[in-house]
């Protein structure tokens, strides 16, 4: 068995928001529970995103790296779902066993 750790640093957040902001949105839209600030995001996702990027101009690198740090932690789930589903469509033959994120 191998584990596989990946290391990144200089993430774009903003970037990262631009992608991430937009599926969230879309499972408000499907039903998720986001209550009234929640349905009017969904209802208007650059809205969403343009709140997402003034919230990540007040962060400091360091809040925005454990707040990613957190999130991965708390969807580790969905994470290796995804990337076993995406393994499998690229045809990669390998078992992703888990996904651990610590901020060092």
């Amino acid at each position: 068995m191998i584990e596989l750790k990946i290391l990144v640093d200089n993430i774009d957040y903003d970037s990262l928001a631009d992608v991430l902001v937009p599926l969230v949105t879309e499972k408000m839209r499907d039903g998720e529970k986001g209550g009234i600030l929640g349905g009017i995001l969904a209802k208007n996702p650059a809205a969403a995103t343009a709140m997402a990027h003034t919230l990540l101009k007040t962060m400091s690198q360091e809040k925005k790296d454990e707040l990613l740090v957190e999130l991965a932690a708390k969807h580790r789930d969905k994470l290796l779902g995804k990337g076993r589903g995406l393994l499998n469509k690229r045809g990669i033959r390998l078992e992703l066993c888990d996904i651990s994120a610590k901020k060092l």
